[in-house]
């Protein structure tokens, strides 16, 4: 996070909550096992086993509604995504100007919990960017003063278009 930014001119700031990482349903042998999604090498925390990816799938859609889980690649194949699942709360990270506040305020769409509010709208983008990156949002979207979409932008793994046929990776 941009540690210059956070709690600058701040009355009765919270902190900013933590992050998490996106899940993933992996088949596995008989069994479809839920994680954390890494990307570093490390061993992923097994979050739960399931008889069958419908079953996992199910869970994972109630876990999502329920958790500040952002997101889950659904596997197709060790190499392949066939879906993703997305967490409401994680669908738009938006950027808009408050008249009351005279400010850029970023906030989630669907939330009343504010990352912050800057007099720069740059600065708010900038910061609202590494916001999208850090918890995996969705969409961010960027409003003008007058509260009309200027531009959307894509999580990365919208943008890669990951669930697409014959997009392959190794885990």
């Amino acid at each position: 996070m941009d540690a210059e930014i956070l709690g600058t001119g701040a009355i009765g700031a919270i902190s900013v909550p933590d992050s998490k990482p996106p899940i993933e349903i992996v088949a596995d042998g008989r069994e479809s096992v839920v994680r954390e999604f890494v990307t570093d090498g490390s061993k992923p925390r097994v979050l739960s086993r399931y008889e069958n990816r419908r079953l996992a799938e199910r869970a994972v859609r109630k876990q999502l509604s329920n958790s500040r889980y952002p997101c889950a690649l659904v596997w197709e194949t060790t190499q392949s995504v066939g879906g993703l699942l997305w967490n409401d709360q994680f669908k738009r990270l938006q950027v808009t100007y408050s008249q009351l506040l005279a400010a850029w305020m970023v906030a989630p769409a669907t939330d009343e919990f504010m990352f912050c509010a800057l007099d720069d709208s740059q600065q708010a983008c900038r910061f609202a960017k590494s916001i999208q990156r850090d918890y995996e949002f969705k969409h961010l979207e960027i409003q003008t003063k007058a509260g009309a979409t200027d531009r959307i932008i894509d999580h990365r793994f919208l943008r890669q278009s990951i669930t697409d046929s014959g997009v392959q990776f190794t885990r």
